[in-house]
Parts: structure tokens; C-alpha cells; sequence
């Protein structure tokens, strides 16, 4: 903590030291170079706290950490190239990392195929933070501690290609090796585990072995009269660990999908719909407690903008899960056989765009918990962002999706320069 708060004067100090005019966005957006090479990034660091103690833990920060992201991008007449990386020192958990999020080469096969391979991060859908037939991972850790929201997707290995035709556009993406969500382990937060009817966390870290096969996505998707429509498919595993396996330990179950969503302009806003089938291929009969079952989703969702400036947007969600009673048996409560879920988001900029406000709220009237993100950005030049929020859960049940991180409630700040 003592280099975390060193880190964070020096941050403070650089700012108040520069001069207006240097740092001013004109001179900044000047073309300094037509090199085929950029690169670009930023240092940060971000510090978060829990609202209220978890026993479980020796530490009650969620987040501090300093961090720097670096991209490098090659453009040439046949191909392009890019590298994305993370590296950072993470006090919470006393130990370096490094990610690196993308990899690839980008080129195209003739006038209508192109071409994406290598590490990448790869999302589609219709659902603002509600994935009904996106399976690319993601990061619930990050999310859940107050990073930066874009790394709530994951980076995978993968091939994409893109086909486009007259009929019917082709998207697919193949991940020769599964990936699995970076999901809460008990490493940062606690959650609530079915199989020992107690929260977990701290000492006791879920850490199952994932499997080897490849997974599939695909999505046919084409524009008619401002309307996009698309279909999806997937065929791999679950993300995270939700089913078990004889001894009781946590596995990870195959899985397949098909969905379809609509999205177009409607009364001067924005609306789509979603649908989904879940079908667990290791229990198709849905009477097996150890294997999570499968499910059908729906989505509803609206946005506008209710006056210049502040945008207002909510979601309806229903999951239906097909066969409740064995899913309770493997939940180990008496959870609704359709869990309904509101979202409301509420986005407002001020202060010459550069003062961003905005409020995120998950309520779910079946499992009676609900999941708050307030946040507050300030974009002080090109080169200084601040950000302050907080991620708040509360539930009347510590079996429920949000009410088991109920603990987990914590306000965090970044801080980042940008290059």
C-alpha cells in the first residue's frame, strides 16, 4: 500500500505541474508522424475498498493496483497487425501479472471474406451487460472490482472470419482450445457454494480443470430497412464451473445454443429483443442435480434519449430454467422456475462532455436482490481520465445470483494517463 499511495502522489503531482498550453487537445490532435507503426497506451492505478468486511479475508481492498497497457499496430496494403498488453502489480494478491489481450493478424480472402487470427476478444449480441448468445469469455473479477468496464471481456485464442454475401451474412469464430470465464473463484470475492451450503472465499479458492476441446460460435446476421436480424449458434462448454462432478468438485459441463435477436429505430429510440435455447448436453433430461440445466432466455430492451444529453435506457430479462426441480436440488434452494431481471441505465455528460455520469442498476423481484453501479468519469485532457463508482449488492437470500456478493460491495477510483 505504501508504493500504491507513492504511485498515486507522483500521479498528482505530474498533473499539477503541467502547463495548460502543453497539454492542450488542439496541439494534441496535430498529425505528428505517417509512419505505418503506432503505438499508444497508458499507466494507471485504482484502488478499491469493501463497504462493509468480509471475515473471510485478511484485506478488505478489492482493487490496488498499478497498471500499464501498451498497443502496437502495424498497417500494411495486404495485412494489419496488432498487439494489446496488461501488465500489473496487484497488492491485493501480492503478485505481478501479465495478459495479453490481443495478437492477431487481420487480412482478407478475396473482395468478401476477412480475416481475424490469433488472441482476441471477440463479443457479439444484442444485451447491455446481459449475454444471452455471446459464449467469448469474460472477466466477472474485473467487473466486479471496478476496472475499467472494457475488461469485462476476455481475450481467447482464436480464428474469426467474416463472410460477406448478398443473401445472408456469415460470422464465425473457432477457439481450438476452450476458454473459460476468469469467474469468482473466492480469490477476491466470496460466493456462495450449493454443494457446501456456505459462502467460500479466502483460503478456500475453486480452481477446476478445464477442458481441452475445441468450441464453436457462429452468428448469420444481415441489415433489411434499418433492421438488423441475426442467428446464433454455439456448441462448447459452460463458461464457468456451475455443474459437479461425482466427487462433488466443480466441473464444467457441455453445452449448446441457438438464439436469434432483432434490433432497429423505434418512436425515436433503440429496441431489441433476444431470444435463446440453452440445451446441457450432458443431462438432456434435466434430471441429473449435478449437471446445470438448460434454459430458455428472453430479452426486451429500450433506449432513448430523454433530453440532450441524458440517455435512459432499461432491459427485461426472464430466464426459465427447464426442469426447476432438479436445479434447485443442484442451487440447494427454493429459487422461482422464471427469474426475472430489470436493468435500468441512466447516462448523462456535462461540463463540455469531458464530466460523465452514470447509474447501472440489476433488480430482480424473483430472487428479491438487486446489483448498483454508480459511476462518475472526468476526462481532464487527451492524457488524464479519473474515475470514481462503486459496485453494491444486496440480496434477501445469500443463495441468490446478486444477494451471495453481498459482501463484495466496494468503491473504488482509478486514475490513468493516457499516451
Amino acid at each position: 500500500m505504501r508504493m500504491m499511495r507513492s504511485i498515486l502522489l507522483f500521479f498528482a503531482s505530474s498533473l499539477l505541474a503541467q502547463d495548460a498550453d502543453l497539454w492542450g487537445d488542439d496541439a494534441w490532435n496535430e498529425e505528428t508522424s505517417h509512419s505505418q507503426w503506432q503505438w499508444s497506451g497508458f499507466t494507471s492505478i485504482g484502488f478499491g475498498y469493501r463497504l462493509s468486511s468480509d471475515p473471510l479475508f485478511n484485506k478488505q481492498e478489492t482493487l490496488s493496483e498499478w497498471r500499464f497497457h501498451s498497443e502496437l499496430e502495424y498497417d500494411h496494403e495486404q495485412f494489419d497487425f496488432q498487439v494489446e498488453a496488461d501488465v500489473w502489480y496487484d497488492d491485493v494478491l501480492n503478485k505481478t501479472e501479465f495478459d495479453l489481450r490481443q495478437l492477431t493478424v487481420d487480412f482478407s480472402l478475396g473482395s468478401r471474406t476477412d480475416v481475424t487470427l490469433g488472441q482476441q476478444v471477440s463479443t457479439w449480441g444484442t444485451g447491455d451487460l446481459l449475454f444471452l448468445n455471446d459464449f467469448f469469455p469474460k472477466d466477472w473479477q474485473s467487473f466486479f472490482a471496478g476496472r475499467e468496464v472494457n475488461y469485462l471481456k476476455a481475450p481467447a485464442a482464436a480464428l474469426r472470419m467474416r463472410h460477406y454475401f448478398q443473401l445472408v451474412n456469415v460470422d464465425w469464430v473457432l477457439t481450438p482450445e476452450f476458454v473459460a470465464d476468469r469467474y469468482i473463484n473466492g480469490e477476491r470475492f466470496s460466493f456462495y457454494n450449493p454443494q457446501w451450503q456456505q459462502s467460500l472465499g479466502g483460503k478456500k479458492v475453486i480452481r477446476a480443470n478445464e477442458p481441452s476441446q475445441p468450441e464453436f460460435s457462429l452468428r448469420l446476421f444481415k441489415q433489411l430497412a434499418g433492421w438488423e436480424y441475426a442467428v446464433y449458434g454455439y456448441r462448447g462448454y459452460e463458461k464457468s464451473p456451475v455443474g459437479f462432478d461425482v466427487l462433488g468438485s466443480p466441473t464444467y459441463h457441455r453445452k449448446q445454443n441457438i438464439g436469434l435477436s432483432v434490433r432497429g429505430s423505434v418512436w425515436g429510440g433503440l429496441l431489441n429483443i433476444e431470444v435463446a435455447h440453452h440445451e446441457a448436453l450432458d443431462d438432456k433430461q434435466g434430471d441429473d442435480p449435478l449437471v446445470a440445466n438448460g434454459q430458455n432466455r428472453w430479452l426486451l430492451g429500450y433506449e432513448h434519449e430523454l433530453i440532450k444529453k441524458l440517455n435512459w435506457s432499461m432491459q427485461y430479462y426472464v430466464e426459465q430454467t427447464h426442469d426447476v426441480y432438479a436445479a434447485r436440488e443442484l442451487a440447494g434452494w427454493q429459487g422461482a422456475e422464471h427469474r426475472e431481471v430489470w436493468t435500468q441505465r441512466l447516462t448523462y455528460l456535462s461540463y463540455q462532455d469531458k464530466l460523465t455520469w452514470s447509474l447501472f442498476v440489476f433488480y430482480s423481484p424473483t430472487d428479491e436482490d438487486s446489483y448498483w453501479r454508480p459511476n462518475i468519469q472526468y476526462r481532464h485532457n487527451d492524457h488524464w481520465l479519473f474515475d470514481v463508482g462503486s459496485n453494491v449488492f444486496r440480496g434477501s437470500h445469500e443463495q441468490s445470483f446478486f444477494g451471495q456478493f453481498d459482501r463484495a460491495s466496494n468503491a473504488y477510483i482509478n486514475v490513468k494517463y493516457q499516451f
